[in-house]
């Protein structure tokens, strides 16, 4: 066995037993990386079926190229995909330009002349669309419109790509992402900005993709904990909050951070292959859980097309970070469609249903309407056709115009107003089967352990209890559990419901380096006592914590922290120990062990 596979193989066994790694000088870490790196190809290199992928890991190589021409020419014959095929096909071409066949290279060509991709409707969708588009433009410079299947030429395409492009990071930088923190899109961000970094001829525009890279692996960075992506999310979809690992920002934190279980996403395929490279400094701000640190951001609502009256109301981010469990979440109400992710508890503890979450499932033509294009009425048969839980009075995921929140480190308070008639007139939690323990005190509060963190959630509404089983398939798109066990399935979670349209809870997070013992933690938490009003029109808490914060919260936006009002519109890009950035900078600062990185979008250079 030769030494790089050995001690990757070390890394691997490592990582599946959950060894918690010291920092690694940075020596060590672009050792690492390579193996990391060269162990990921491998896979690619051997495989054998036929995809983007494996063609591209046979350029790369220079091995079996007969195979790779004949494999390409056969994919270009009848595209499909729109940007799902832009990004790989332009990749697959980069890699094998100067080793394909003349006839390959050709039939790549054609592709692009007769295939009509659609440009998408979301972000992410735009971020590659152009980024590919600048790039096949880049291949093919001087051709007339004829030769491009939107009519325009080369220097027409390469021109408009480019600046919304550079439009595009400008919004970014000053106003925040509006698809922002979503675990299962941070693929299709790197793809687009390392795409660009890695090939693109025109050096602005190769700078751009280097400083959007580090940009979102930086906002990555400082919520990550141990391959997992804390914090609110404005996209997730079920499976995948369900199994964490098979969210795209998992196989990005092993590769780059050395975080977790071995992943080989192919997802991660052409970053690896363009050469980008992580600055150092972010692997220490991803990795270094040393300190607890208070994290806040902000961020942009998708476009409201109809309804609102902003077209991109802010989002107001608060994520608490210790070594043990990383507590994030939203400032509340609609903010992204189907997918959201207001708040959520996540720990190290029973991978992968590490996790405490709560939510309002709400649907509504009102709120498609708001967020798609499309004729209101009959758009609703389309998102469920293709969002399968959209609907569903029992999902997992979804925002609602009813949630708000207010957090404090450790320390959480949702309340809800609901209006009678709304769809999905309850509000759920999920408690997941493999906690150690799940107490129901006498003083009200629900008390679990789960290995080092300890979590209490104080219901200020009845409840009753439900159990949840795992479907033994996971489908896209679909629930991932059920309430009726067929004989074939494990005991996942614990589904807390509340059917008061008035309603809300606690969530206090504590630790064994926090509090000590569980049971130090519960009798801590037990003195302590919510008081609530919960009427129509008038939804409100005063909680006072172990530790004598002070925290009032009235429903849906007046929050004081110690009797001063807690301003979140006041809040910036960025504002942690690691990262900072002003509301319309264009900057972003990254610190870490007395060195500072200054990214500066308006000048395009990084000091």
């Amino acid at each position: 066995m030769n030494k790089w596979l050995s001690f990757a193989l070390v890394l691997v066994f490592a990582a599946a037993e959950g060894i918690p790694a010291p920092l690694q000088s940075e020596s060590v870490y672009r050792r690492n990386f390579e193996l990391r790196r060269k162990a990921f190809f491998a896979v690619y290199d051997t495989m054998r079926a036929v995809n983007f992928n494996t063609i591209a890991a046979r350029y790369r190589t220079g091995k079996n190229l007969a195979w790779a021409d004949s494999a390409f020419i056969e994919l270009v014959k009848n595209p499909s995909g729109d940007m799902f095929w832009m990004f790989p096909c332009i990749g697959t071409y980069l890699a094998g330009k100067g080793r394909m066949s003349a006839q390959t290279a050709a039939a790549v060509r054609q592709a692009w002349k007769t295939y009509a991709p659609t440009r998408g409707d979301t972000e992410n969708h735009w971020a590659m669309y152009y980024a590919t588009l600048y790039l096949a433009a880049e291949q093919w410079p001087d051709l007339p419109g004829s030769e491009w299947y939107n009519g325009k030429s080369s220097k027409e395409n390469r021109q408009e790509s480019r600046e919304y492009l550079f439009s595009w990071a400008r919004l970014t930088t000053t106003r925040g992402q509006g698809e922002f923190d979503s675990p299962d899109y941070l693929a299709e961000y790197m793809i687009a900005a390392t795409l660009l970094s890695g090939y693109a001829k025109d050096r602005q525009v190769k700078q751009l993709g280097a400083m959007l890279a580090d940009y979102f692996m930086a906002d990555f960075a400082v919520e990550h904990l141990q391959q997992q992506y804390g914090g609110g999310h404005s996209r997730i979809y079920e499976v995948n909050l369900m199994r964490f690992d098979r969210s795209t920002s998992s196989g990005f934190a092993y590769l780059y951070f050395g975080a977790g279980d071995p992943i080989t996403s192919g997802w991660c395929y052409y970053a690896l292959q363009s050469g980008y490279t992580l600055p150092y400094m972010i692997y220490q701000m991803a990795m270094d859980r040393s300190t607890p640190y208070v994290h806040r951001e902000r961020k942009r609502v998708r476009n409201n097309i109809r309804f609102g009256k902003e077209l991109n109301p802010p989002v107001f981010k608060y994520t608490y970070m210790n070594r043990e469990y990383v507590l994030g979440s939203l400032h509340g109400g609609l903010l992204q469609p189907i997918q959201q992710q207001t708040w959520c508890l996540r720990y190290l503890h029973g991978k992968p249903f590490s996790m405490i979450f709560g939510l309002h499932p709400y649907w509504s033509i009102e709120e498609i309407g708001t967020f798609f294009p499309e004729e209101i009425k009959p758009s609703m048969a389309g998102i469920t056709a293709s969002k399968a839980t959209y609907n569903n009075p029992d999902k997992w995921t979804g925002g609602s115009y009813y949630e708000y929140t207010f957090q404090d480190k450790n320390t959480l308070l949702v309340l809800y107003d609901i209006p009678v008639g709304t769809t999905s007139n309850h509000i759920d939690g999920f408690f997941p089967a493999n906690l150690q323990e799940r107490r129901i005190d006498p003083s009200g509060w629900i008390l679990c352990k789960a290995g080092d963190v300890y979590a209490g959630w104080y219901p200020l509404q009845p409840v009753e209890w439900s159990e949840e089983f795992e479907l033994r398939t996971l489908v896209w798109n679909l629930g991932t559990g059920s309430t009726r066990n067929d004989g074939t399935m494990d005991l996942r979670n614990y589904r807390l419901r509340s059917w008061p349209l008035q309603n809300g809870y606690v969530i206090q997070v504590g630790s064994l380096s926090e509090n000590g013992s569980f049971d130090a933690f519960c009798r801590a938490v037990a003195e302590t006592r919510p008081v609530a009003v919960l009427q129509p029109g008038r939804v409100a808490v005063d909680y006072r914590t172990w530790d004598g914060r002070r925290m009032e919260f009235a429903y849906p936006d007046q929050r004081k922290l110690n009797g001063e009002k807690v301003a979140y519109e006041q809040f910036k890009l960025f504002d942690g120990p690691f990262l900072q950035a002003e509301v319309d900078s264009e900057m972003l600062t990254m610190r870490y062990g007395g060195k500072t990185r200054i990214y500066d979008f308006k000048t395009m250079t990084i000091k």
